[in-house]
């Protein structure tokens, strides 16, 4: 079975951040055991459901952080978060199309974990280093 990881180098030192980023690495891997039991298009789609939601909920979070200290990267970091929820969006497509298959469940590691782990080394930490200059070296857990 496929595995999302949470590792060391994803931890940002904002704990509001990283909190989130270790509920969407659950959920995905909520999507890949429901795709291993074979549970099919129904228990896939509903773990996709809470990623979708769970993705939304984040993103605002993150940019609300950005918004308050006037991240200067915000409108490139907004534009990449709304095009990954059309990624996730898109998912639905392809599962009604090809099924909970391990074709799916290859597509959710590539656009999906691949994406989300270079995500938070590459534009997030970015984001969340910043943030934590903006405030003198402590790094603000609360929106």
């Amino acid at each position: 079975m496929k595995q999302a990881i949470f590792f060391q180098a994803l931890i940002s030192g904002n704990d509001m951040v990283d909190s989130q980023h270790k509920e969407l690495i659950d959920a995905i891997n909520a999507l890949y055991k429901s795709i291993e039991d074979g549970k099919g298009i129904e228990g896939a789609k509903k773990t996709l459901d809470f990623l979708e939601e769970y993705t939304t909920f984040h993103f605002g979070c993150e940019e609300s952080l950005m918004k308050s200290k006037k991240y200067p990267l915000y409108t490139e970091h907004k534009q990449v978060h709304d095009n990954f929820v059309k990624t996730v969006q898109n998912l639905y497509g392809v599962l009604e199309e090809k099924g909970a298959t391990e074709e799916f469940e290859d597509l959710v590691e590539k656009e999906v974990t691949d994406w989300l782990v270079n995500h938070i080394q590459g534009m997030d930490r970015k984001m969340t280093d910043w943030v934590k200059i903006r405030t003198n070296g402590m790094m603000d857990n609360m929106l």
